[in-house]
């Protein structure tokens, strides 16, 4: 962890660094759901432990944004932290947060994931931003991510509205030094006022007024936050504008511009909303070509288009609509410069537009699979060992799958999970397919930070239904895929608190489901029972598959199997080759012998391996017992 003492310059991520700024802004909250390319913030004060700070991890989103909204109704400043297709799930509570504005300051920090690094719905949260009538500011390095953070706390106080900040997965993952300040101690009584005219929604008179507001602190906070769009003038009849997240970009790309033509004007556009039409113009009128640099939607172009009818001579505007750039996606240096060549009507001959005319390389696909060891693989092979014992051929059971972790079953050797929508999905889809009138078992797959967060009510919706449906929640305490968050039912509380976590068996009851079981996974066979019982019994089925995430377990002793080449038929040569139903990546070929061999130092004793071999040719390996962690 870098130094965090004040005026010191460490190295920070730009998550990390949005962060720090709450703290220096004297936010007394900091909550969110886990979700890259925004986990790191509230990881980073998890780690820190701010004095005078509650940080937590919340159920899910929609309950941190109403957290943090109604501590900022209190009086006190908070922090909410998610991804964007969090935001989607907080969003209903967001457009009503927004028309009754706030108190203490409320920032909203959202990891947008152009490019799709980290899977979900490619989105673009200056949308959301727009609809809410929100002020929303896109910084580009670590340094700004802190400072506009500490700043947004302030213009939400004065303008009394939450203010957005947009982190994109390179500039909330980019490190570089950042200046830190001493925190400010903020200390304010609490205090609730009553206003029913600004706190609730009873009557359209009421609402049209909450929304002249929320357009007057819109405006009021473009205005305080206006100095952020960076102007710089120049004699070029070009252009260009360009967000925050590709600022950098287009400096890169300026370094390699003809020494004998003028540099094009420049706006930096850093307030997403409102934008700055007044700079906007500003530029247009001094310009005859002007090119639009934005990451996935033409947001800025579209208004920049608009702009451009209204002037005298109207100037030629260049962007995504002109084919230069891709809504799809995000940008580089390389794309950056093929479009500032377009608008100058340069040739690129270069060596690295040569290189990007060439196709590349050809890699090997990899396919995303479980850890070694990962309970879920057990589970998963036992779900497709009880299709079987039911009677059924694996493609006549609709197996449905839920965000995280879970839905790796949709990859070889399983191939079982049809379906991925948005966290607790899976229950419910399930249900209508049984609604469709299938003639086979529909099964429902989920985990158990996934449950927690929107898979209780399609379940006590399907629960009330009766209907004949198998729930499947692979509970290994964990939010995995997003850093190792604990679940509530592992949940250790806050600092200094009592333990209280949540048990979904109990849950499970209290929504009156009549069988309920848990198994653990790496009792494969056995689970395999009791799904086969589940699949071919009537009403809903909860099966819970319970062991803790490998990569989380406590210090242990593990004795790893190893392969015997005598016995061994050959990874290619045998018909049930544990190298194809089991897939671990511990489990490797001899390209000499073509054998089945055992990585020791990956496997996790799991055994699944050995219970899938027919010949007995995997056995455990007391010579490599070794103590993880």
């Amino acid at each position: 962890m870098p130094s965090t003492a004040p005026n010191a310059r460490p190295v920070l991520a730009g998550n990390q660094a949005s962060a720090r700024g709450a703290q220096e802004a004297g936010a007394q909250l900091a909550i969110g759901y886990p979700g890259t390319p925004a986990t790191l913030a509230i990881e980073y004060l998890l780690t820190v432990q701010p004095e005078g700070m509650r940080v937590q991890w919340a159920v899910n989103e929609k309950v941190a944004l109403e957290v943090a909204a109604g501590h900022s109704w209190a009086g006190q400043r908070s922090y909410a932290v998610m991804k964007m297709s969090g935001l989607n799930v907080a969003s209903d509570a967001l457009l009503s947060i927004a028309t009754s504005g706030t108190r203490g300051g409320l920032v909203l920090y959202v990891g947008d994931d152009p490019g799709m690094y980290y899977g979900m719905v490619e989105q673009d949260s200056r949308l959301i931003a727009r609809l809410a009538l929100l002020p929303m500011i896109e910084p580009a390095t670590p340094e700004e991510h802190r400072t506009m953070t500490a700043e947004a706390f302030e213009v939400s106080e004065q303008a009394q509205t939450p203010v957005m900040l947009r982190g994109t997965t390179i500039t909330a993952n980019t490190c570089g030094p950042v200046d830190l300040r001493t925190p400010r101690q903020v200390r304010q009584k609490s205090h609730v006022p009553i206003d029913l005219e600004r706190y609730t929604k009873a009557g359209a008179a009421l609402c049209l007024r909450q929304h002249e507001d929320t357009l007057r602190r819109l405006e009021h906070a473009g205005r305080l936050l206006d100095h952020w769009n960076l102007s710089e003038p120049s004699g070029s009849p070009l252009g260009v504008i360009a967000s925050g997240s590709v600022w950098p970009y287009v400096r890169e790309a300026l370094d390699d511009w003809p020494a004998d033509q003028e540099q094009p004007n420049l706006l930096r556009v850093a307030v997403m909303n409102p934008l700055p039409e007044g700079k906007i113009s500003s530029l247009l009128a001094r310009c005859r070509r002007v090119l639009v640099l934005e990451e996935l939607e033409p947001l800025i172009e579209e208004r920049v288009r608009l702009l451009a009818a209204e002037q005298p001579d109207r100037p030629e505007v260049l962007g995504k609509r002109d084919g230069l750039t891709s809504a799809v996606g995000d940008f580089d240096p390389e794309i950056v410069g093929r479009a500032l060549a377009s608008l100058a009507g340069l040739e690129r001959n270069d060596a690295a537009a040569a290189d990007t005319a060439r196709p590349g390389p050809s890699w090997a696909t990899r396919t995303p699979t479980f850890c070694a060891g990962c309970p879920h693989r057990s589970t998963y092979a036992a779900l497709a060992e009880a299709i079987e014992r039911a009677g059924y051929q694996k493609d006549e059971v609709v197996v449905t799958g839920d965000v995280g972790c879970t839905i790796l079953g949709m990859n070889a050797p399983y191939s079982l999970c049809r379906t991925e929508v948005a966290m607790g999905s899976s229950i419910a889809l399930a249900q209508g397919f049984a609604y469709a009138g299938l003639d086979t078992p529909v099964v429902a797959t989920i985990g158990d930070s996934t449950f927690f967060h929107a898979g209780i009510p399609p379940l006590l919706n399907a629960a009330a239904q009766n209907l004949n449906l198998t729930v499947l929640i692979l509970d290994n305490g964990y939010a995995s895929m997003t850093g190792y968050q604990p679940s509530l039912g592992n949940y250790q509380g806050d600092r200094g608190a009592v333990p209280s976590p949540l048990s979904i068996e109990e849950l499970v009851k209290a929504a009156r489901v009549r069988r309920v079981r848990k198994a653990l996974p790496y009792f494969n066979r056995r689970l395999a029972r009791v799904l086969a019982q589940a699949l071919r019994s009537p009403g809903v089925q909860v099966i819970i598959a319970e062991a803790p995430c490998v990569a989380r377990r406590p210090r242990r002793t593990v004795i790893p199997y190893r392969a015997l080449p005598t016995r061994c038929l050959g990874a290619y040569a045998c018909p049930s080759s544990c190298l194809e139903t089991v897939g671990c990546p511990a489990l490797d070929v001899d390209e000499s012998t073509q054998k089945v061999t055992v990585d020791g130092e990956r496997c996790m004793g799991c055994g699944l391996c050995a219970s899938a071999c027919r010949h007995k040719a995997l056995k455990r390996d007391l010579r490599g017992r070794r103590r993880t962690r």
